[in-house]
């Protein structure tokens, strides 16, 4: 191999290795680098905290329905909604914007005939949490609820 194409290996090695470090020592993502962060920290507490979107329904008297099946909420999930609107949470108006495409997104993929879900009138989003059981048996029972945001449908008046 000439001298040229060592140099090369090893500038290809330096920048991809330089760019890792980078983005570790900084703990962002830069794409094509990542601090590969999923399995990075130990969890110490015994508890879980997430977000979780529910669905108020129109109904005589509105009942909240978690909104957890994939087709509620396409072309989102559960693993990058609640991440995405944790993020906006320094920005209520940007969280709200957020909250009512959520709920248009429902409705227009409800009425397409996407999925069968109740029509609602609004979504709230609540931080729930959670003591951990080994077993899981408290998973739809969490210890905490609070509610950070709502966003209801205008009401439609008749004329």
């Amino acid at each position: 191999m000439g001298r040229r194409r060592i140099w090369l290996v090893y500038a290809v090695i330096v920048v991809l290795g330089g760019g890792s470090l980078f983005a570790i020592i900084n703990d962002a993502e830069y794409w094509p680098f990542s601090p590969y962060g999923m399995y990075s920290d130990m969890r110490r507490e015994r508890s879980l905290t997430w977000l979780r979107l529910f669905g108020v329904t129109k109904a005589e008297e509105p009942q909240e329905i978690p909104l957890l099946a994939p087709e509620y909420i396409q072309p989102f999930d559960q693993a990058r909604l609640p991440k995405a609107l944790s993020q906006m949470s320094r920005n209520p108006d940007k969280q709200r914007e957020a909250l009512r495409d959520c709920l248009r997104r429902y409705e227009s993929l409800r009425q397409a005939g996407r999925h069968h879900g109740p029509p609602l009138q609004g979504v709230r989003l609540y931080r729930l949490e959670w003591q951990l059981d080994p077993l899981a048996r408290n998973v739809d029972r969490p210890e905490r609820r609070a509610l950070i945001l709502e966003v209801m449908q205008p009401e439609k008046r008749e004329q």
